[in-house]
C-alpha cells in the first residue's frame, strides 16, 4: 500500500493533502505515492508535489511512484512536471 492521493488534486484540497503529506513524511523514510485516482488536478496540486518531492530529495527520503492516472499526467506535461516530479515511467 502506498499515499493513496484522492480523486481531486486542486486548491481546494492542498491543505488537507499538505497535512498529509507532512505526517507520511515525518513517518516514514519512504514514499510509495499512488496516483491512479487522480481525476482533476491544477497547478497548485501539481506544485504541492513537486515540494514534497523536493523535501523527500534534500531529506534523503525515498520518493516513488506506484501509478499515476492520465489526468495527472497530462497536467504535469502540460506545466514541464514530468521530470521533476519522476513521472516519466508513466508518459
Amino acid at each position: 500500500m502506498g499515499f493513496l492521493l484522492e480523486d481531486k488534486l486542486s486548491i481546494t484540497q492542498v491543505m488537507h493533502l499538505k497535512k498529509r503529506l507532512q505526517n507520511e513524511l515525518e513517518q516514514s523514510d519512504n514514499i510509495l505515492i499512488d496516483g491512479n485516482k487522480v481525476s482533476r488536478v491544477d497547478a497548485s496540486g501539481l506544485q504541492l508535489l513537486l515540494t514534497a518531492r523536493n523535501v523527500c530529495h534534500n531529506q534523503s527520503i525515498n520518493w516513488q511512484w506506484q501509478g499515476a492516472s492520465s489526468e495527472l499526467v497530462g497536467a504535469a506535461k502540460a506545466l514541464g512536471l514530468i521530470k521533476s516530479l519522476g513521472l516519466s515511467d508513466f508518459c
